[in-house]
Protein backbone atom coordinates (compact mmCIF):
# COMPACT_ATOMS: atom_id res chain seq x y z
CA UNK A 1 0.00 0.00 0.00
CA UNK A 2 1.23 3.63 -1.07
CA UNK A 3 2.03 5.55 1.94
CA UNK A 4 1.70 9.37 0.69
CA UNK A 5 5.70 10.79 2.02
CA UNK A 6 4.46 14.39 3.70
CA UNK A 7 8.43 15.54 4.35
CA UNK A 8 10.55 15.62 7.54
CA UNK A 9 9.09 16.59 10.95
CA UNK A 10 10.12 20.07 11.88
CA UNK A 11 12.52 20.44 14.79
CA UNK A 12 10.35 22.65 16.46
CA UNK A 13 7.41 20.25 16.29
CA UNK A 14 6.24 19.07 20.15
CA UNK A 15 6.77 15.01 18.66
CA UNK A 16 9.87 15.83 17.64
CA UNK A 17 11.20 15.96 21.47
CA UNK A 18 9.14 12.94 22.40
CA UNK A 19 10.43 10.80 19.68
CA UNK A 20 14.44 12.43 19.47
CA UNK A 21 14.21 11.32 23.54
CA UNK A 22 11.77 7.76 23.63
CA UNK A 23 13.32 6.61 19.54
CA UNK A 24 16.27 7.76 19.30
CA UNK A 25 17.61 8.84 22.51
CA UNK A 26 21.40 8.20 21.28
CA UNK A 27 21.52 9.73 17.90
CA UNK A 28 23.11 12.94 17.40
CA UNK A 29 20.42 15.82 15.39
CA UNK A 30 18.45 12.79 13.93
CA UNK A 31 15.64 13.37 11.06
CA UNK A 32 12.48 12.10 11.28
CA UNK A 33 10.52 10.75 7.63
CA UNK A 34 7.44 11.40 7.77
CA UNK A 35 4.15 9.40 5.52
CA UNK A 36 0.53 9.20 6.19
CA UNK A 37 -0.82 5.86 7.46
CA UNK A 38 -4.18 6.25 6.93
CA UNK A 39 -6.84 8.90 6.89
CA UNK A 40 -7.81 8.51 11.04
CA UNK A 41 -4.42 10.56 12.27
CA UNK A 42 -2.07 8.19 11.88
CA UNK A 43 1.43 8.36 10.64
CA UNK A 44 4.85 6.67 10.18
CA UNK A 45 8.06 7.90 11.51
CA UNK A 46 11.10 6.85 9.90
CA UNK A 47 14.48 8.17 11.33
CA UNK A 48 16.93 8.68 8.89
CA UNK A 49 20.07 7.13 9.64
CA UNK A 50 18.92 4.16 11.93
CA UNK A 51 15.99 3.53 10.01
CA UNK A 52 14.02 3.14 13.46
CA UNK A 53 10.15 3.21 11.96
CA UNK A 54 7.61 4.24 14.65
CA UNK A 55 3.86 4.55 14.23
CA UNK A 56 2.09 7.71 15.80
CA UNK A 57 -2.05 8.10 16.49
CA UNK A 58 -3.42 11.26 17.27
CA UNK A 59 -6.77 11.99 18.54
CA UNK A 60 -8.40 16.22 17.84
CA UNK A 61 -9.80 16.96 21.06
CA UNK A 62 -12.47 19.04 19.69
CA UNK A 63 -14.19 16.39 18.32
CA UNK A 64 -17.73 16.11 20.24
CA UNK A 65 -17.55 12.45 19.88
CA UNK A 66 -16.45 11.88 23.26
CA UNK A 67 -16.30 8.41 23.28
CA UNK A 68 -14.36 8.18 20.16
CA UNK A 69 -12.19 10.11 21.74
CA UNK A 70 -11.97 7.82 24.97
CA UNK A 71 -11.36 4.78 22.47
CA UNK A 72 -8.60 6.71 20.34
CA UNK A 73 -6.46 7.68 24.27
CA UNK A 74 -7.38 4.01 26.00
CA UNK A 75 -5.63 2.11 23.41
CA UNK A 76 -2.26 2.90 24.89
CA UNK A 77 -3.39 0.99 28.47
CA UNK A 78 -4.69 -1.94 26.34
CA UNK A 79 -1.83 -2.84 24.60
CA UNK A 80 0.32 -2.59 28.04
CA UNK A 81 -2.58 -4.80 29.53
CA UNK A 82 -2.59 -7.65 26.76
CA UNK A 83 1.27 -7.94 26.67
CA UNK A 84 1.31 -8.52 30.25
CA UNK A 85 -0.73 -12.10 29.46
CA UNK A 86 2.80 -12.80 27.46
CA UNK A 87 2.04 -11.23 24.36
CA UNK A 88 5.55 -9.33 24.54
CA UNK A 89 7.40 -12.56 22.82
CA UNK A 90 6.87 -14.08 19.27
CA UNK A 91 5.31 -15.51 17.52
CA UNK A 92 2.00 -14.58 19.17
CA UNK A 93 2.74 -10.88 19.66
CA UNK A 94 0.73 -7.44 20.67
CA UNK A 95 2.60 -4.29 19.63
CA UNK A 96 4.48 -2.39 22.01
CA UNK A 97 3.36 1.16 23.05
CA UNK A 98 6.04 3.52 23.63
CA UNK A 99 4.82 6.80 24.85
CA UNK A 100 1.84 9.56 24.91
CA UNK A 101 1.19 12.97 25.22
CA UNK A 102 -2.67 14.13 25.50
CA UNK A 103 -1.14 17.61 25.74
CA UNK A 104 -0.50 17.76 22.02
CA UNK A 105 -3.54 15.10 20.88
CA UNK A 106 -1.17 12.36 21.12
CA UNK A 107 -2.36 9.17 21.41
CA UNK A 108 0.37 7.02 21.79
CA UNK A 109 3.43 6.22 19.87
CA UNK A 110 3.84 2.50 18.82
CA UNK A 111 6.67 0.64 17.43
CA UNK A 112 6.26 -0.43 13.66
CA UNK A 113 5.87 -3.95 12.49
CA UNK A 114 6.79 -4.62 8.80
CA UNK A 115 4.98 -7.12 7.00
CA UNK A 116 1.61 -8.28 5.58
CA UNK A 117 -1.91 -8.01 6.62
CA UNK A 118 -4.43 -10.74 6.46
CA UNK A 119 -6.09 -8.44 3.59
CA UNK A 120 -3.09 -8.93 1.58
CA UNK A 121 -3.41 -13.12 1.37
CA UNK A 122 -7.51 -12.37 0.45
CA UNK A 123 -6.64 -10.39 -2.40
CA UNK A 124 -4.26 -12.86 -3.46
CA UNK A 125 -6.72 -15.85 -2.81
CA UNK A 126 -9.73 -13.78 -4.65
CA UNK A 127 -7.69 -12.83 -7.42
CA UNK A 128 -4.57 -15.18 -8.23
CA UNK A 129 -6.11 -18.12 -6.64
CA UNK A 130 -3.52 -18.42 -3.71
CA UNK A 131 -5.74 -20.44 -1.07
CA UNK A 132 -2.78 -21.72 0.28
CA UNK A 133 -1.22 -19.07 1.48
CA UNK A 134 -4.31 -17.52 2.84
CA UNK A 135 -5.37 -20.93 4.91
CA UNK A 136 -1.95 -20.89 6.31
CA UNK A 137 -2.59 -17.11 7.23
CA UNK A 138 -5.87 -17.84 8.91
CA UNK A 139 -4.49 -21.22 10.93
CA UNK A 140 -1.71 -18.34 12.61
CA UNK A 141 -4.49 -16.13 13.59
CA UNK A 142 -6.72 -18.57 14.78
CA UNK A 143 -3.96 -19.97 16.88
CA UNK A 144 -3.34 -16.25 18.12
CA UNK A 145 -7.28 -15.76 18.73
CA UNK A 146 -7.18 -18.77 20.72
CA UNK A 147 -4.11 -18.19 22.86
CA UNK A 148 -5.67 -14.09 23.49
CA UNK A 149 -8.88 -15.85 24.65
CA UNK A 150 -7.03 -18.75 26.55
CA UNK A 151 -5.08 -16.50 28.51
CA UNK A 152 -7.53 -14.12 29.47
CA UNK A 153 -10.70 -16.37 30.23
CA UNK A 154 -13.44 -15.46 33.25
CA UNK A 155 -15.58 -17.35 35.27
CA UNK A 156 -18.19 -14.86 34.46
CA UNK A 157 -20.70 -15.40 31.72
CA UNK A 158 -20.59 -12.45 29.06
CA UNK A 159 -22.82 -9.45 29.70
CA UNK A 160 -24.53 -9.06 26.29
CA UNK A 161 -25.88 -5.60 27.33
CA UNK A 162 -23.00 -4.29 25.01
CA UNK A 163 -23.79 -6.28 22.20
CA UNK A 164 -27.26 -5.03 22.44
CA UNK A 165 -26.30 -1.67 21.95
CA UNK A 166 -23.90 -2.09 19.32
CA UNK A 167 -26.31 -4.06 17.15
CA UNK A 168 -29.14 -1.18 17.65
CA UNK A 169 -26.72 1.27 17.13
CA UNK A 170 -25.37 -0.29 13.61
CA UNK A 171 -28.82 -0.88 12.66
CA UNK A 172 -30.06 2.71 13.09
CA UNK A 173 -27.19 4.15 11.01
CA UNK A 174 -27.96 1.83 8.09
CA UNK A 175 -31.38 3.00 8.50
CA UNK A 176 -30.73 6.30 8.13
CA UNK A 177 -28.55 5.50 5.80
CA UNK A 178 -31.58 4.04 3.56
CA UNK A 179 -28.98 1.03 3.11
CA UNK A 180 -31.88 -1.08 5.20
CA UNK A 181 -35.93 0.24 5.56
CA UNK A 182 -37.69 0.64 8.88
CA UNK A 183 -39.75 -2.94 8.11
CA UNK A 184 -36.12 -4.19 7.49
CA UNK A 185 -34.62 -2.92 10.73
CA UNK A 186 -37.87 -4.08 13.38
CA UNK A 187 -36.96 -7.63 11.38
CA UNK A 188 -33.58 -7.88 12.31
CA UNK A 189 -34.44 -6.24 16.06
CA UNK A 190 -36.89 -9.12 16.83
CA UNK A 191 -33.63 -11.76 15.38
CA UNK A 192 -31.61 -10.14 17.48
CA UNK A 193 -33.74 -10.26 20.59
CA UNK A 194 -33.99 -14.24 19.57
CA UNK A 195 -30.56 -14.46 19.43
CA UNK A 196 -30.13 -12.78 22.33
CA UNK A 197 -32.17 -14.74 24.23
CA UNK A 198 -30.30 -18.21 23.28
CA UNK A 199 -28.59 -20.31 26.44
CA UNK A 200 -25.84 -20.47 24.45
CA UNK A 201 -24.70 -16.69 23.87
CA UNK A 202 -26.14 -16.20 27.65
CA UNK A 203 -23.65 -18.76 29.17
CA UNK A 204 -20.99 -18.08 27.07
CA UNK A 205 -18.00 -17.34 29.49
CA UNK A 206 -15.82 -14.19 29.00
CA UNK A 207 -12.70 -13.40 27.32
CA UNK A 208 -10.60 -10.04 26.20
CA UNK A 209 -12.12 -10.16 22.70
CA UNK A 210 -9.71 -7.71 20.35
CA UNK A 211 -12.77 -6.52 19.61
CA UNK A 212 -11.88 -5.01 16.36
CA UNK A 213 -10.93 -8.34 14.53
CA UNK A 214 -10.61 -6.87 10.33
CA UNK A 215 -8.23 -7.96 8.10
CA UNK A 216 -5.69 -5.07 8.27
CA UNK A 217 -4.91 -5.54 12.12
CA UNK A 218 -3.01 -8.47 12.28
CA UNK A 219 0.28 -8.50 10.72
CA UNK A 220 2.14 -11.38 9.11
CA UNK A 221 5.99 -11.11 9.36
CA UNK A 222 8.17 -13.35 7.51
CA UNK A 223 9.41 -15.23 10.49
CA UNK A 224 5.63 -16.77 10.99
CA UNK A 225 4.88 -14.52 13.49
CA UNK A 226 1.40 -12.98 14.10
CA UNK A 227 1.19 -9.12 15.34
CA UNK A 228 -1.65 -7.40 16.51
CA UNK A 229 -2.37 -3.93 16.43
CA UNK A 230 -5.06 -1.05 16.68
CA UNK A 231 -6.68 -2.62 19.89
CA UNK A 232 -8.65 0.47 20.86
CA UNK A 233 -12.01 -1.50 20.95
CA UNK A 234 -10.77 -4.40 23.08
CA UNK A 235 -13.14 -5.30 25.61
CA UNK A 236 -14.69 -8.34 27.85
CA UNK A 237 -16.81 -10.20 25.63
CA UNK A 238 -17.40 -13.57 23.46
CA UNK A 239 -14.90 -15.04 21.97
CA UNK A 240 -17.24 -16.00 19.22
CA UNK A 241 -17.39 -12.22 18.81
CA UNK A 242 -13.66 -12.14 17.37
CA UNK A 243 -14.58 -14.85 15.39
CA UNK A 244 -17.40 -14.64 13.96
CA UNK A 245 -15.79 -11.18 12.66
CA UNK A 246 -12.91 -12.53 10.75
CA UNK A 247 -15.93 -14.76 9.51
CA UNK A 248 -17.96 -11.41 8.36
CA UNK A 249 -14.94 -10.02 6.99
CA UNK A 250 -14.01 -13.48 4.99
CA UNK A 251 -17.28 -13.28 3.35
CA UNK A 252 -17.34 -9.93 2.45
CA UNK A 253 -13.64 -9.90 1.01
CA UNK A 254 -15.31 -12.85 -1.55
CA UNK A 255 -18.45 -11.34 -2.10
CA UNK A 256 -17.22 -8.20 -2.80
CA UNK A 257 -14.01 -9.29 -4.78
CA UNK A 258 -15.93 -11.83 -6.69
CA UNK A 259 -19.64 -12.04 -6.15
CA UNK A 260 -19.45 -15.11 -5.43
CA UNK A 261 -21.59 -15.35 -2.04
CA UNK A 262 -20.06 -19.24 -1.30
CA UNK A 263 -15.98 -18.72 -2.47
CA UNK A 264 -15.58 -17.12 1.44
CA UNK A 265 -17.08 -20.83 2.70
CA UNK A 266 -13.70 -23.55 2.55
CA UNK A 267 -11.93 -20.19 4.09
CA UNK A 268 -14.59 -19.62 6.60
CA UNK A 269 -14.41 -23.57 7.51
CA UNK A 270 -10.93 -23.98 7.84
CA UNK A 271 -10.74 -21.27 10.11
CA UNK A 272 -13.63 -22.25 12.93
CA UNK A 273 -11.94 -25.87 12.62
CA UNK A 274 -8.58 -24.11 13.36
CA UNK A 275 -9.39 -22.12 16.30
CA UNK A 276 -11.61 -24.74 17.68
CA UNK A 277 -8.70 -27.93 17.20
CA UNK A 278 -6.59 -26.08 19.50
CA UNK A 279 -8.95 -26.66 22.62
CA UNK A 280 -9.33 -29.95 24.81
CA UNK A 281 -12.59 -30.84 23.47
CA UNK A 282 -12.47 -30.17 20.06
CA UNK A 283 -15.67 -31.33 19.06
CA UNK A 284 -17.88 -29.83 21.59
CA UNK A 285 -15.44 -25.92 20.73
CA UNK A 286 -16.78 -26.72 17.46
CA UNK A 287 -20.15 -26.70 17.75
CA UNK A 288 -20.12 -24.36 20.21
CA UNK A 289 -18.08 -21.95 18.47
CA UNK A 290 -20.64 -23.06 15.40
CA UNK A 291 -23.70 -22.26 16.83
CA UNK A 292 -22.32 -18.91 18.13
CA UNK A 293 -20.75 -17.68 15.20
CA UNK A 294 -23.80 -16.55 12.33
CA UNK A 295 -25.20 -14.21 15.28
CA UNK A 296 -21.24 -11.95 15.37
CA UNK A 297 -20.76 -12.85 11.46
CA UNK A 298 -24.19 -10.82 10.32
CA UNK A 299 -23.62 -8.30 13.34
CA UNK A 300 -20.00 -7.78 10.83
CA UNK A 301 -22.01 -7.96 7.86
CA UNK A 302 -24.29 -5.36 8.82
CA UNK A 303 -21.33 -2.89 10.38
CA UNK A 304 -19.60 -3.17 7.10
CA UNK A 305 -22.78 -2.37 5.19
CA UNK A 306 -22.46 0.88 6.70
CA UNK A 307 -18.89 2.18 4.96
CA UNK A 308 -20.20 4.59 1.61
CA UNK A 309 -16.92 3.72 -0.15
CA UNK A 310 -18.45 0.50 -0.99
CA UNK A 311 -21.26 0.85 -4.19
CA UNK A 312 -24.99 0.91 -2.85
CA UNK A 313 -25.78 -2.24 -4.07
CA UNK A 314 -23.28 -3.97 -2.64
CA UNK A 315 -24.40 -2.34 0.66
CA UNK A 316 -28.03 -3.70 0.37
CA UNK A 317 -26.61 -7.46 -0.69
CA UNK A 318 -23.94 -7.25 2.06
CA UNK A 319 -27.37 -6.85 4.55
CA UNK A 320 -29.34 -8.81 2.70
CA UNK A 321 -26.71 -11.60 3.23
CA UNK A 322 -26.23 -10.61 7.20
CA UNK A 323 -30.29 -11.18 7.47
CA UNK A 324 -30.20 -14.77 5.89
CA UNK A 325 -27.12 -15.30 8.32
CA UNK A 326 -29.31 -14.28 11.32
CA UNK A 327 -32.49 -16.80 10.38
CA UNK A 328 -30.09 -19.77 9.52
CA UNK A 329 -28.37 -19.88 12.59
CA UNK A 330 -31.33 -19.46 14.34
CA UNK A 331 -32.15 -23.19 12.54
CA UNK A 332 -28.93 -24.54 14.31
CA UNK A 333 -29.62 -27.34 16.50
Amino acid sequence: MDRPYLGKLDYTDPLYEILNSHVCPGISNPHFHVNRMSSRRVYKYTEEKTRIAIVGKFFNPDDPRQERILRIKGEYDNLQTIRAYGFDTFPNYVVRPIARDERIGLALIEEYIDGRNLDYYLKRAAYEGDGFSLRAGLSRLAFFLYALHARTGMKSSVDLDHVNAYFRKVLCKLSRQRVISQGDERTYLKLMDKWLNRTLLQKAKGVIVHGDATPTNFIFTKKGDVVAIDLERMRNGDMAYDVGMVCGELKHAFLWRTGSPFASEPFINHFLRMYSDHFRDQKKAFREITFRNPFYMALTELRIARNDYLDWDYRKRLAYEALECLRWGLRLR
